[in-house]
């Protein structure tokens, strides 16, 4: 009874990690739409605006402590992580499916779980089991072998690969500095920290893109879609994701990423 107790929190908190993985893998579909009609700095802009716009009402009754008393070092781990994980991983992503097939970015995205037990193993000071080990390079093995008999048509150039390969560096430094906050740092709390610094780091992108943007060509429905995207990617997928990251080993945080390629 007691390890089943014990496990109960952990378990909980994989499910947690993979629901905001696997909407981020689905989120992809809307971004590709989006990406087609509005400029990707202009609307990773809109993102960060939204959603902040929406965590900052959402957030006045969350208990914990508050943004205002993050050390120095903290605020270099939120910045980091909203610099690599949510602004650099979005915009290197989108760049480069424009220039790569879908089914090579596929590939390259299921390299995230072992991506992250690397990076968790170099940088957080992770010890793998034989056991573990065996379940990411599962994983990867898993799907590789789906996107590679899936594969379809499509333009690959080395630029396109190589960007979707630096997207996935990206997001796995989201995971690992993620950890190093979540506790004690409450979720909404902590998305909202991350979506203001991705808010500032993304106004001069969006300014250098603005004049050649045409914002009276967008149609009012690809701003609601966008407006979805926003809450989705950067409100439910951030509470999600750091709701569960407390409770579960860095690898099986890096894990729960192999539901964005599948999604």
């Amino acid at each position: 009874m007691t390890r089943t107790m014990a496990l109960t929190p952990r378990i909980a908190a994989a499910v947690s990690l993979t629901a905001a993985m696997a909407l981020t893998g689905a989120n992809v579909a809307f971004g590709k739409a989006i990406a087609a009609e509005i400029s990707v700095y202009v609307f990773v802009l809109f993102r960060f605006a939204v959603a902040s716009a929406a965590l900052a009402l959402m957030v006045r009754g969350e208990p914990g402590p508050r943004l205002s008393e993050m050390t120095r070092a903290q605020w270099r781990d939120l910045t980091l992580m909203a610099l690599f994980g949510m602004v650099g991983f979005t915009v290197l992503m989108f760049e480069g499916l424009q220039r790569t097939a879908a089914a090579d970015a596929g590939i390259i995205t299921a390299a995230l779980p072992a991506v992250v037990a690397v990076l968790g193993v170099a940088l957080v000071g992770d010890r793998l089991s034989g056991l573990q080990l065996a379940a990411v390079a599962l994983a990867v093995a898993g799907l590789v072998l789906v996107q590679a008999t899936g594969a379809g048509g499509g333009v690959t150039t080395v630029l396109g690969n190589a960007l979707v390969g630096v997207a996935v560096l990206c997001e796995a430094s989201f995971v690992v500095l993620g950890k190093r906050l979540a506790p004690p740092y409450r979720p909404l709390r902590l998305a909202l920290g991350a979506n203001l610094v991705g808010l500032g780091l993304s106004i001069p992108l969006a300014v250098a893109a603005a004049p050649a943007f045409d914002l009276s060509a967008v149609e009012p429905g690809m701003w609601l879609l966008g407006t979805w995207y926003s809450l989705s990617a950067s409100v439910i997928c951030l509470w999600l994701w750091y709701r569960g990251l407390p409770h579960v080993e860095t690898w099986l945080a890096g894990l729960a990423t192999a539901a964005i390629p599948v999604a």
